[in-house]
């Protein structure tokens, strides 16, 4: 994979475009790489700049979920319209993700990243303005979810795939474990930030936030080099066909069209045949298609549990209200943190993958936990299982795209991104429809054994095939 060597060190006027206080960050990196080996990553300029603005973008993003919760809640009164939103960002996404693997393989995945954002601050900025106007309707909200949805179908192949052109082989472990501590840390401050906005200037104030957190990530991007990954350019990819009927026709207007037309059906075919190139890929590495349908079947388990029943569970079982379901999702995120100081020296060790399905069963463990335990004790052991999950489902998600990375060819690597993305999420829409009526006919502690119970046998099975052994 391609790698870009870091340039010299320079003076502080002149170690990068934004002044002195990034050259300071670099020195700020370098102190923390000597205590947190985790933190390696950061030695490169490049993944520095990556990181920081996602952080922003990714903090800007938890205030914007929250403050985007409460203005559905106030312009509808309704829990469905809310379904609506997820929905019309969750479907799109799923429908272009795989023409954004391709695009991450053979376009600059920088590039992708940085106006992703700036496309997406630009559509947040308006529907704040609109907001703030008073103009904003429950449509416009479903509108702004479709787009998001498409631009991130391209977005997450390439920022997923972006790693392995910015650091060394032997720092992916440390650039995945930064990158799963700042979805963490944003997950924690963001929606208390977001209430706090809430609270003192409205929700367009988050939607502002938000908007100007895809700004700066897009400017720290700026300086970040294009990595050229010797591909055909646009023109001969699209064009080549057509070239050649323009100069050998007659009628050249005539001819022009049919060279369009021609070049239209090259590019598409082109398209598929990429795509084909994934699927095959992925068919021939049985190690990825069976850790896919183990995540397939186990995502369906977590989802239907920990984001459809849990709030009934805390309710109607354990008697508590809405403080200790806010207890369980920061004990969960703290187990997570958790995880990313261990993974630090986990990911350089070898069978670094069979101890992430062994954690990932802890995880399991935890959810069936939550059926088991009885009110009386929910208070001290329910926040002790959510730190077994997020732990386990940390640790193995690390683990894993660590791997991946490692393993696919550069490449192939933002189709494989795509392909894995939806047959991990393909089937959320399952696990949010059955946990729902599951809960509501026998009840939530029922739910989490059951689907616990499917969770712990569904890590089992990627351990009993031999090359996921010999690959993790």
């Amino acid at each position: 994979m391609a790698n870009i060597s870091e340039p010299p060190r320079q003076s502080a006027a002149k170690a990068s475009r934004f002044g002195g206080w990034l050259w300071r960050s670099g020195e700020f990196a370098r102190q923390l790489m000597r205590r947190f080996t985790f933190a390696r990553a950061l030695a490169s300029r490049s993944f520095r700049l990556l990181w920081l603005g996602q952080t922003i973008s990714n903090l800007g993003n938890n205030v914007f979920s929250l403050a985007l919760a409460w203005q559905v809640l106030l312009m509808t009164h309704s829990a469905t319209a809310m379904g609506l939103i997820l929905m019309a960002r969750l479907v799109p996404n799923l429908a272009f993700v795989l023409i954004g693997g391709v695009a991450a393989d053979r376009l600059p995945r920088r590039s992708i990243v940085l106006w992703s954002d700036g496309l997406r601050g630009l559509v947040l900025l308006s529907v704040t303005v609109l907001g703030v106007a008073g103009l904003l309707q429950l449509w416009l909200l479903v509108v702004e979810s479709l787009i998001f949805g498409i631009v991130e179908g391209f977005f997450n192949p390439a920022l997923m795939s972006l790693p392995p052109e910015l650091v060394a082989k032997e720092e992916l472990p440390s650039a995945n474990a930064l990158t799963a501590l700042s979805l963490n840390l944003a997950g924690l401050v963001g929606p208390v930030l977001g209430a706090l906005l809430i609270a003192l200037a409205g929700p367009f104030s988050a939607f502002a936030l938000d908007a100007v957190s895809f700004f700066i990530s897009m400017l720290l991007l700026l300086p970040v080099p294009i990595v050229e990954r010797h591909r055909r350019s646009q023109q001969e990819q699209l064009g080549s066909s057509a070239l050649a009927l323009r100069e050998d026709a007659e009628g050249e207007e005539e001819n022009l069209v049919r060279g369009r037309l021609w070049g239209l059906r090259s590019g598409l075919q082109k398209v598929l045949q990429d795509l084909g190139e994934g699927l095959v890929y992925v068919r021939c590495s049985r190690w990825i298609w069976v850790t896919l349908l183990s995540a397939t079947v186990g995502n369906v388990c977590f989802i239907a549990t920990l984001a459809v029943s849990m709030p009934k569970l805390v309710q109607v079982v354990y008697g508590q209200g809405a403080g200790f379901l806010g207890l369980l999702e920061t004990a969960e995120a703290i187990g997570s943190l958790l995880s990313i100081l261990l993974l630090g020296v986990v990911l350089r060790l070898g069978r670094r993958g069979l101890l992430a399905y062994l954690f990932l069963m802890l995880s399991a463990a935890g959810v069936l936990a939550f059926g088991l335990i009885p009110a009386a004790l929910a208070l001290w052991l329910a926040p002790l299982a959510s730190i077994l999950v997020g732990f386990g489902l940390t640790f193995f998600n690390t683990v894993y795209f660590t791997i991946l990375q490692e393993q696919v060819p550069g490449d192939k690597l933002g189709r494989v991104i795509s392909l894995d993305t939806i047959g991990s999420l393909g089937l959320a829409p399952l696990g949010q429809v059955l946990g729902g009526i599951l809960t509501d006919r026998v009840g939530a502690a029922t739910v989490f054994l059951l689907f616990g119970a499917l969770a712990l046998g569904n890590c089992l099975y990627p351990l009993l095939v031999r090359e996921v052994r010999e690959t993790f």
